[in-house]
C-alpha cells in the first residue's frame, strides 16, 4: 500500500515553502501522480512523487520549481509479481530528503523474459522525456530495486551507458548517477543452478526464462555480471547473508567484478540479514551507508 498523499492537483511552478521552518513533520510536502502510462501495455505504469507545497483552493498545490535529484525505484517478486504499490519504507528515506521519486509497474509472468529488462527501460527513457514537467533532474537519477527488482535496476542502469544496447537506451538524454541494489540477482543462469542444486520446486529464474532453452542466450545478455563497463554507475548493495531466496555469493562475485573494473562500489554485508530480514538497527545502518555513498558522488 501507498502511504501518502494520493491527492493531484494542479502544478503551477513556484518555489517550495520556506525550509528554515521546522522540519520535523516533512509528510505535507509531497503530491503523487498515479498509474501514469509510459508504454502501451496496462501494465506499464508508473507513479510520481514530486516536491512542493498545498497552498488551497484554485490550484491546491503548487509544485517545487526546482529540479531534484530522482529516485527511480523497481518493485521486486521474481519477475513473476509484486507491486509498485507495496514498496513505500523503500522510498520514504529519499521523500524526506528533498527528492522527487518514480516507482513503476512492468509486465511480469511465466516466460516473460526479458520483457521486464525492456519495460524499466522504457520508463527511464520516459521519464528523462517527462523531466521537466515533473521537476526532475535527469542528470541526477539514481535507480533501486529489491530483489528481482534489484537485478532490473542494475541492468538497466548498465544498458544505459552502453549505446545502442537497448531499443529504449537513453544513456544520451539521462545521467544515472548511481544504483542502490538491494539484494538483487546479478547472475540469472547461477539462481537458477543454484536452486536446481537444492532441488526447489518453484525456481523464478527458470519460470521467468520460460523455456530452458532460453537461458543461457538470457542470462548472458541479461545478468549484470556480463554487462559491466568502463562507463558502470557507481553501485552500492545491500545484501544479508542469510538470504535463501538470492544467494549471498551474487553480490560478493558481482562487487569483485566491480572491482576489477574499477567501477566504484560498495558492498553492505548484513551478517543476520535475511531476504528482507533486517533489524532496526541494520535499517539504520543501510541508509546511513546509502546516503554516505551517494553524498560522496
Amino acid at each position: 500500500m501507498i502511504i501518502g498523499i494520493l491527492a493531484l492537483a494542479g502544478c503551477t511552478q513556484v518555489e517550495n515553502q520556506d525550509q528554515s521552518v521546522n522540519s520535523l513533520f516533512w509528510g505535507h510536502r509531497f503530491s503523487l501522480a498515479n498509474d501514469i502510462q509510459y508504454g502501451d501495455s496496462t501494465d506499464q505504469k508508473l507513479d510520481i512523487y514530486s516536491q512542493g507545497q498545498w497552498i488551497g483552493e484554485p490550484e491546491y498545490w503548487k509544485s517545487d520549481s526546482r529540479a531534484h535529484p530522482t529516485l527511480i525505484y523497481i518493485h521486486g517478486g521474481g519477475w513473476l509479481g509484486g507491486s509498485k504499490d507495496q514498496i513505500t519504507p523503500f522510498i520514504i528515506p529519499y521523500l524526506e530528503k528533498g527528492w522527487n521519486v518514480v516507482t513503476l509497474a512492468y509486465r511480469t509472468g511465466e516466460g516473460t523474459a526479458p520483457q521486464a529488462v525492456n519495460d524499466c527501460m522504457q520508463a527511464i527513457q520516459w521519464t528523462g522525456r517527462h523531466a521537466g514537467e515533473y521537476n526532475i533532474d535527469p542528470h541526477k537519477l539514481v535507480i533501486s530495486g529489491e530483489s528481482a527488482g534489484g537485478h532490473l535496476a542494475l541492468i538497466t542502469g548498465m544498458l544505459n551507458s552502453i549505446p545502442g544496447s537497448n531499443k529504449f537506451y537513453a544513456g544520451d538524454s539521462v545521467k544515472i548517477i548511481a544504483i542502490v541494489n538491494w539484494f538483487g540477482i546479478s547472475d540469472i543462469s547461477g539462481v537458477d543452478a543454484f536452486y536446481r542444486g537444492i532441488n526447489q520446486e518453484r525456481n523464478y529464474a527458470s519460470v521467468w526464462v520460460g523455456n530452458h532453452q532460453r537461458m543461457d542466450s538470457i542470462s548472458q545478455f541479461f545478468s549484470p555480471v556480463h554487462r559491466i563497463g568502463a562507463a558502470t554507475p557507481p553501485i552500492i548493495t545491500i545484501h544479508g547473508l542469510l538470504d535463501s531466496v538470492v544467494p549471498y555469493k551474487q553480490a560478493v562475485t558481482l562487487h569483485k567484478l566491480l572491482q576489477e573494473k574499477g567501477i566504484r562500489n560498495e558492498l553492505v554485508s548484513i551478517p543476520q540479514g535475511k531476504h528482507l530480514g533486517f533489524t532496526e538497527k541494520d535499517f539504520q545502518h543501510i541508509y546511513t551507508r546509502i546516503f554516505d555513498f551517494l553524498g560522496k558522488l
